[in-house]
């Protein structure tokens, strides 16, 4: 597995499993408020997971992979949001 996906899958996971939580636990009227939530928590998390490395070659790229993913997996959940809600 390359660098980028190993530093990747991790945040992507947990924004995965963070946004079924708030499916599964928050009221519907509430979603919209932790979506944001959540991003600020995977920009976070992927900083840390970045400086973790220590290790400057790619850098970039993979924080574009990471968050590139991210805001799918945000935008995923954001459309089946709407579907529950009944838009």
């Amino acid at each position: 597995m390359s660098r980028t996906i190993a530093t990747a899958l991790p945040v992507w996971v947990v924004v995965a499993g963070a946004a079924v939580t708030v499916a599964l636990l928050v009221p519907r009227e509430q979603w919209w408020g932790i979506l944001p939530v959540i991003a600020a928590g995977a920009m976070l998390l992927t900083f840390v997971i970045q400086v973790s490395l220590q290790s400057k070659d790619g850098l970039v790229t993979r924080m574009l992979v990471t968050v590139s993913g991210v805001f799918v997996l945000l935008a995923a959940a954001s459309l089946i949001t709407l579907l529950l809600a009944g838009f």
